[in-house]
């Protein structure tokens, strides 16, 4: 009988050695900055470019844009198209003060960040805002639908106005 539990199985298992040890840290290390350098390598080749909506942009035909009244928000350009007796603008929906995008109000304008408010026109009425809202360039594109030109802005709310002829 042995005299403790375990000492039958003997088993002759291979030590690695320091050498081996060293050699196998260097790899791995050779590795992981070879591996950074890779990924960092594939990211110089990407672009660097901005994701960014375009200047100009569609608002829709003339005969489907002039059926409704009112104001509607585009979510994508942070712009309000406002439609009234044959007529459109196109006006921001970012605030002067500090770049939030207002929300329409029965009296205007209104900005949830710091409490700018703005008339019906987009001229501001209160709060901390420096300058009014800011309309931009309405006109008919080639094709014939309305195009909004957000590098083209107009600075007085009535002669923001555009009457397509349908």
């Amino acid at each position: 009988m042995p005299k403790y539990r375990n000492s039958l199985r003997v088993v002759n298992k291979k030590k690695i050695s320091r050498r081996r040890f060293v050699a196998l840290v260097g790899w791995g290390a050779v590795a992981g900055v070879g591996g950074m350098l890779g990924a960092a390598m594939l990211g110089y080749l990407y672009p660097n470019a901005l994701k960014i909506p375009p200047s100009i942009f569609s608002i829709g035909r003339p005969e489907d844009v002039l059926t409704s009244e009112g104001r509607v928000f585009i979510p994508k350009q942070k712009t309000f198209v406002e439609v009234s007796r044959g007529k459109v603008r196109c006006m921001t929906a970012i605030c002067t003060h500090l770049g939030c995008t207002v929300n329409s109000v029965e009296t205007g304008f209104k900005c949830p960040c710091h409490g700018s408010t703005y008339d019906i026109d987009g001229r501001n009425t209160g709060g901390p805002a420096p300058s009014p809202l800011i309309y931009y360039r309405v006109y008919r594109g080639a094709a014939g639908d309305l195009l909004v030109d957000k590098s083209q802005v107009i600075q007085v709310p009535r002669e923001a106005w555009y009457t397509p002829t349908v």
